[in-house]
């Protein structure tokens, strides 16, 4: 089975990195796909310079998660609407025939990510049309599709995955992300121990989400069509 990740930026796959390592575990293959590289994220840190450290970062996440990586190379915050980001995540769906596909919810609050979610959502349908020509054949059945983030709407989780097995190295590749997790312009004396405080709040996250589905860790996700719980692996149409 192959699993995909389809995220905005570096660092965006820490809302599954839990999932992704337990496929990766389980002998499933994962990629991770960014639209960018994360270049416009800092306040002090040159764009190509950030993109260098971002990327740098992302593949020793992607490593200790056991994950491929690729890079769209968008620029951050002004990841493309409409036909052009879909187009392009048709034929990476249709060269990675994944059987899941995980990615931002259409409702999120960031537009990078809105964008993301929602061209990801109709690529993975029109992807399986063999009339709808590309550089890769059409890739059939259409990709079981798995939405997180939290959602400018009622939309609530209906799938959780139990990672509590996998926290160690989901919080392993979350450090990696060290550029990303700063005080916003501050310098450097202030950002001592900020890095710490920003995984106590992750763990506990998906502490909360683990107490929602019974487990001691779990992470959550809305499914494109209506499946229900999955506290082990994520159900793939077949």
């Amino acid at each position: 089975m192959h699993l995909v990740f389809i995220g905005a930026h570096p660092d965006d796959e820490a809302f599954a990195s839990g999932t992704i390592a337990k496929y990766v575990d389980r002998g499933h293959k994962a990629t991770i796909v960014h639209a960018t590289r994360g270049g416009r994220g800092h306040w002090e840190i040159p764009s190509e310079d950030l993109k260098e450290i971002r990327t740098m970062e992302m593949s020793k996440a992607a490593e200790i998660l056991g994950a491929d990586v690729r890079f769209l190379d968008y620029e951050d915050a002004s990841v493309p609407d409409g036909d052009t980001l879909r187009e392009a995540l048709v034929d990476v769906i249709r060269e990675l025939k994944p059987d899941i596909v995980i990615t931002f919810h259409p409702l999120v609050w960031r537009d990078d990510h809105r964008r993301v979610g929602l061209a990801a959502s109709d690529a993975s349908m029109k992807a399986s049309l063999p009339l709808h020509v590309t550089a890769h054949p059409a890739h059939r059945p259409e990709p079981e599709v798995y939405f997180f983030g939290s959602t400018m709407s009622d939309a609530k989780p209906d799938v959780y995955v139990d990672v509590s097995d996998y926290m160690d190295v989901k919080v392993e590749s979350f450090r990696q992300h060290v550029s990303q997790w700063q005080r916003w312009g501050e310098p450097p004396e202030r950002q001592e121990g900020y890095l710490e405080e920003v995984v106590t709040r992750y763990i506990h996250r998906f502490r909360q989400l683990g107490r929602e589905a019974g487990v001691d860790y779990a992470e959550a996700f809305i499914s494109k069509t209506g499946r229900k719980y999955a506290h082990d692996l994520l159900p793939a149409r077949r």
